[in-house]
């Protein structure tokens, strides 16, 4: 896993993505310091999800380098899309949850497909989490 030594939180370089034959990115480069806010703005089909997808791993991009907290994302290495998964969360649009799960199947996604907790383990943080936002039982 190739170790990228840069201050920057997240860099993008010539990301390039085509999606049924239509180029969506085209050269993309953009540099996130850590503690820096950036927006993505865009109308409908602009690349601003695919941008989103790229750097959590979910896309292999056509072209360019994809570099998460130092780390940069090689697509055909588990290891390396685990590793800036770990770093990342995200929302999916309207907020959506997996509607083939319920609550706590939710919550506890990512901790249960990690493996690396007990089961009464990831109930305790499930119960905790949802206390959180006031929605206990």
């Amino acid at each position: 896993m190739p170790q990228i030594p840069d201050t920057k939180l997240i860099v993008i370089e010539n990301l390039q993505k085509s999606l049924q034959g239509k180029k969506v990115l085209d050269g993309l480069n953009l540099d996130v310091q850590a503690g820096e806010t950036r927006v993505i703005v865009g109308g409908s089909g602009e690349g601003k999800s695919v941008l989103l997808k790229h750097i959590v791993g979910l896309l292999v991009p056509d072209a360019g380098r994809v570099i998460v907290d130092g780390i940069e994302l090689d697509p055909f290495n588990p290891k390396t899309v685990e590793r800036i998964r770990e770093r990342t969360a995200m929302v999916f649009q309207g907020a959506a949850l997996f509607d083939s799960l319920n609550v706590r199947g939710n919550v506890a996604f990512a901790l249960i497909n990690r493996r690396k907790l007990a089961d009464n383990e990831i109930d305790r943080i499930v119960r905790e989490k949802l206390k959180h936002v006031n929605l206990a039982g």
